[in-house]
């Protein structure tokens, strides 16, 4: 694993091994941008076949995700885009105007679905009983190829994926843990005190500490990331 980085954002890539590729693909994948600024991203996309996007893009405390769609409109030009959704999206007022916005920028739009990309299924999962949804696991699990699935809260892995015919599931959610003291993370909502799931490798999965800090409290030892995986 390599390390580099810009002047607001750490990058840090990762080679992923599924031996379902006729040819390596690279995926950029950015969590919890929560609307803020972006352009430092836009070169990042240079030599990505694909960006992901595995929730929290837009900024339910603000009600707010107009940054979030000029990044889209910019991204989706250059490349395949896969916009998933985290717990913001599921506290903005309006989720369908959400939704309608991401898809007219030209991005995919994934809330328990998933497309095709060649030899990659794209999927996007998140509590779909709690939604009034059909679960898409067994047919996403059961598609030929390589399968990536964006799941934003890492605690769900275990409970719900872990079992399932996946080869990368991408969270965010954790935020690195806010704080991290000798490698933990100090807090994560939905993990609590010392949360265990807040950043990097963890079996299947990859977690990302995310590409914004938009509340008061400040990272410490937590830059935010971006993602770059190479999968072959």
């Amino acid at each position: 694993m390599k390390h580099g980085g810009t002047a607001l954002r750490h990058i840090t890539d990762y080679v992923w091994h599924t031996g379902k590729l006729q040819k390596p693909v690279k995926l950029l994948v950015v969590s919890d941008l929560h609307n803020d600024r972006y352009r430092n991203i836009l070169p990042m996309l240079a030599g990505a076949d694909a960006l992901l996007l595995p929730g929290d893009a837009a900024d339910a405390y603000r009600q707010r995700f107009n940054r979030t769609i000029e990044f889209l409109e910019a991204a989706s030009k250059r490349l395949p885009t896969f916009v998933g959704v985290g717990n913001h999206e599921m506290r903005l007022k309006d989720l369908q105007d959400y939704a309608k916005r991401v898809r007219e920028t030209g991005a995919i739009f994934l809330f328990n679905a998933y497309e095709r990309l060649g030899d990659l299924t794209v999927g996007c999962w998140y509590r779909p009983r709690k939604y009034g949804h059909k679960d898409m696991l067994p047919a996403f699990s059961a598609e030929d190829g390589c399968k990536i699935l964006m799941c934003h809260r890492p605690e769900d892995y275990f409970t719900e994926l872990r079992e399932q015919e996946i080869d990368l599931v991408l969270a965010g959610h954790a935020h690195g843990g806010q704080w991290r003291v000798f490698g933990r993370g100090v807090f994560s909502s939905g993990q609590g005190i010392f949360p265990q799931y807040t950043k990097g490798v963890v079996e299947k999965m990859i977690i990302s500490t995310g590409a914004s800090n938009r509340v008061p409290i400040p990272r410490i030892n937590n830059p935010r990331e971006i993602l770059r995986i190479e999968l072959d």
